[in-house]
């Protein structure tokens, strides 16, 4: 587990460095909820944040209790919820150019 913290947290310095260019980066949006806040989508970076730190609670919980199949769910959980981030990440940013109807047509 400290391993896992140490390589996480090396990304994520690693990643910073690179957060002032303009083109879409994949590595600091490989981080859960990042690539959510570079798009100014707060509110679902935290929804995003909250649902995979619980998923990977009760993950822990059930690898500690020996409660094989509801781990593994949680486990599928983490990853679908990991997966689903990256992708919302790169269509939101994607389409951040694309006309928006509320300000009306461009002739």
């Amino acid at each position: 587990m400290f391993r896992f913290f140490l390589i996480l947290t090396f990304i994520f310095n690693m990643s910073l460095g690179q957060s002032n260019q303009k083109k879409f980066n994949w590595t600091i949006n490989l981080i859960p909820t990042v690539g959510q806040i570079n798009n100014k989508k707060y509110i679902k970076a935290v929804v995003l944040g909250t649902a995979q730190s619980y998923s990977i609670n009760r993950y822990v919980h059930f690898n500690k209790t020996n409660q094989i199949g509801k781990r593994n769910t949680h486990a599928w959980w983490v990853l679908g919820l990991y997966f689903y981030g990256i992708i919302d990440a790169y269509v939101d940013h994607s389409l951040k150019n694309f006309p928006n109807p509320k300000e009306g047509m461009v002739k």
